[in-house]
């Protein structure tokens, strides 16, 4: 079960609302972040497909990893260049396999997905169509 606070969540990120973040995590933490593994890996693989699609090179994954711990530098969490590299290029080759820990794996997948989607500067309509796209694909079975 997908808590219906998740899109939520991710778009006030998106957006860069952060009083309105703050309050939908809190409502998160009161109230449990059901499915959010599956919801963050969800939209990560989306973000990622819209960004890099299928023929990306890894030196465009490299550079985006770049500049995506560059802006992560003054305060974001801390991500390994190696397990974003291999994770974003996972998605693009699903046959690239990667062993990297739960909790790095979440980091990444909230970093590129902040970063992607914002870059994108997606009308509303757009980023609730992505959001919601997002659940049902991690909704299915």
């Amino acid at each position: 079960m997908i808590n219906p606070e998740l899109p939520e969540y991710i778009r006030t990120m998106v957006r860069g609302d952060h009083a309105a973040n703050d309050a939908v995590e809190a409502k998160l933490d009161a109230e449990g972040w059901d499915g959010l593994p599956r919801y963050l890996a969800a939209i990560f693989f989306l973000a990622v497909d819209r960004r890099f699609g299928e023929t990306a090179s890894r030196a465009e994954v490299i550079a985006f990893v770049g500049e995506l711990r560059a802006g992560l530098a003054n305060g974001g969490p801390e991500i390994s260049a190696e397990a974003a590299e291999q994770l974003i290029m996972s998605m693009i080759d699903p046959s690239l396999d990667y062993s990297i820990s739960q909790e790095m794996i979440g980091r990444i997948q909230a970093a590129t997905v902040q970063k992607i989607l914002t870059e994108e500067d997606l009308s509303d309509d757009e980023l609730d169509a992505l959001l919601a796209e997002a659940v049902s694909l991690a909704s299915r079975p």
